[in-house]
């Protein structure tokens, strides 16, 4: 038996969680670091670190260069 994949709700499950900040909280306590726009910045991203840590940087050379903290 073949289980079929149903995109229409994924997509509405991954969107649910998005917007409740569900997806946020589930791929931090994986492990996972989250990047994201900054308005105040627009050349430049938003790190999020499972420990809390919050940086604003740029990719350089395949990797995430730190410019400054937000806050620890």
């Amino acid at each position: 038996m073949t289980n079929k994949l149903d995109v229409l709700a994924l997509s509405e499950e991954v969107e649910r969680d998005s917007q409740s900040g569900q997806l946020n909280r589930e791929l931090l306590a994986q492990g996972q670091a989250l990047y994201g726009k900054v308005a105040d910045y627009p050349d430049h991203l938003v790190r999020t670190t499972p420990d809390g840590k919050k940086s604003i940087g740029h990719w350089k050379d395949g990797e995430f260069a730190e410019e400054f903290c937000l806050f620890w």
